[in-house]
Order: structure tokens, then C-alpha cells, then sequence
């Protein structure tokens, strides 16, 4: 059973343990503005185009996958001891997401404010941050996943490239569209980057498309809740060495 009671506390200590290490908090949510000024500066004097989108929509699963990706490995110790005295694995695997998710949200505002006040992406804002928080959360739930299921901060992050490379890899912005076949097409669907930049092409203003743009989202979303199943179960059922 998920214990309220140990999901707010839980969450105002993870709360508190992030402001105690204020340059990592200032790190998680300085990278958007970042990254963000490197993209305008590479776009500024050209059209949005569906390469851009494809790059803000990486971008938004890096900064969730990277932000949460040593959350849980680094208290593996903890974790273990808390659990002997009852500790509640939905409630503590909640707390991570709540207070992850608040960064996500600054994250990502930060991020689109600056890329659409320099840009013209053409996009129908509304539509667009909801598609860059879905990204996030679902970088975000695979960073979690990732940190548990690898055990060790270094592990994780070692593990986070070799997540975020297929986004890459399997998309027809490496190879033409037509190179997708059998194998590599299932395995450009298991992507969440994919969904995220089709919810993107979706919202156009003047062109936008909701059903693709809603079907897009929810696969989006899916993802991202296949991965913290993952992260539970293996909370749940798998002990520490």
C-alpha cells in the first residue's frame, strides 16, 4: 500500500537534501539556459526547422535523464537500511518524481522562454512546453530506472550516453527516412526522443494536428511510466548485494 504520510516526508527531506547541495540544485536547473543559448546561438539567423525540433527535444530527455540518473544509486545505502524499518518503496520512488518534476518544470520553462523569445519556432507554446515536460518526465523516469537498476552513481552515469546515443542513432536525422527497416523501425518506436519531436511537428501554429499530437504524447507518457514500473519493481523485489 503507497503511505501518504511517508511520501511527504520523504519528499520535503529529498526537498531539503538538494537544497543543502545548492550547486548541484543550481547545476540541474542552470544546464537549460545553457544548452539553450548554445541552440540559439546556432539558429539565430535561420528558420525553425524540424532539425531544431528534433534537437530541443533531445535536449529536454537529457536534462530529466541526467538530473535524476544518480538520485537513487547514491542513497542505495540508506535505502537499504530504511527498508529493514518499513520504509514504503512506492512512497520513496514518488518522492524522487515529485520533487524531480518540480525541477523539470523550471527546467523547462527556462529552456523555452529563452529558445522562443530568440527563435522563431513557430510553435503553439502551449502545446510545446507540454510536449517538453513529457520528454522531461520521461528522460526523468529513465534516468531513475537507470539508477536504480545500475546500482552505483558511476555506473549510472556512464549509462546515461549509451541511453541518449540510440535517440540519435535510430532517427531518420542520421539516415535518410527510407534506411528504417525491420529491425531498426521497432527499435526507433521503443525511442522516446521520437514521440516527443512528433508532438513537436504536430504543434505548429497555423498547422496543428491533435490527434497526432495527443497520440504522440500519450506514447510519450507510456514510456515514461514503463520505466518507473521497472524502477519499482526493482525497489520492490530485487535486494541489495
Amino acid at each position: 500500500m503507497f503511505n501518504k504520510r511517508q511520501y511527504s516526508i520523504l519528499s520535503e527531506r529529498y526537498f531539503e537534501a538538494l537544497l543543502g547541495d545548492f550547486s548541484a540544485l543550481a547545476w540541474m536547473v542552470g544546464q537549460a539556459p545553457l544548452i539553450g543559448a548554445l541552440i540559439i546561438l546556432r539558429w539565430k539567423s535561420w528558420q525553425a526547422t524540424e532539425t531544431l525540433y528534433f534537437v530541443i527535444a533531445l535536449s529536454a530527455v537529457w536534462f530529466g535523464c541526467i538530473n535524476s540518473c544518480r538520485e537513487i544509486a547514491k542513497e542505495s545505502g540508506i535505502y537499504k537500511r530504511e527498508r529493514l524499518f518499513g520504509l514504503n518503496s512506492g512512497a520513496y520512488l514518488a518522492s524522487k518524481v515529485k520533487i524531480l518534476s518540480m525541477i523539470g518544470v523550471i527546467e523547462i520553462g527556462l529552456f523555452y522562454l529563452m529558445i522562443n523569445h530568440y527563435l522563431d519556432t513557430n510553435l503553439m507554446s502551449f502545446l510545446a512546453v507540454t510536449a517538453l515536460f513529457g520528454l522531461y518526465f520521461s528522460g526523468m523516469s529513465l534516468g531513475l530506472m537507470l539508477s536504480r537498476w545500475c546500482g552505483t552513481v558511476g555506473k549510472a552515469v556512464v549509462a546515461v550516453p549509451i541511453v541518449i546515443i540510440p535517440q540519435i542513432v535510430f532517427s531518420k536525422f542520421v539516415l535518410p527516412e527510407n534506411t528504417l527497416k525491420g529491425a531498426a523501425l521497432k527499435i526507433e518506436k521503443l525511442m522516446v526522443v521520437k514521440w516527443g519531436f512528433e508532438s513537436l511537428r504536430s504543434c505548429k501554429k497555423g498547422n496543428i494536428v491533435y490527434d497526432d499530437y495527443m497520440v504522440s504524447m500519450i506514447i510519450l507518457i507510456l514510456l515514461g511510466l514503463i520505466f518507473l514500473a521497472l524502477t519499482l519493481f526493482h525497489l520492490w523485489f530485487v535486494e541489495e548485494k
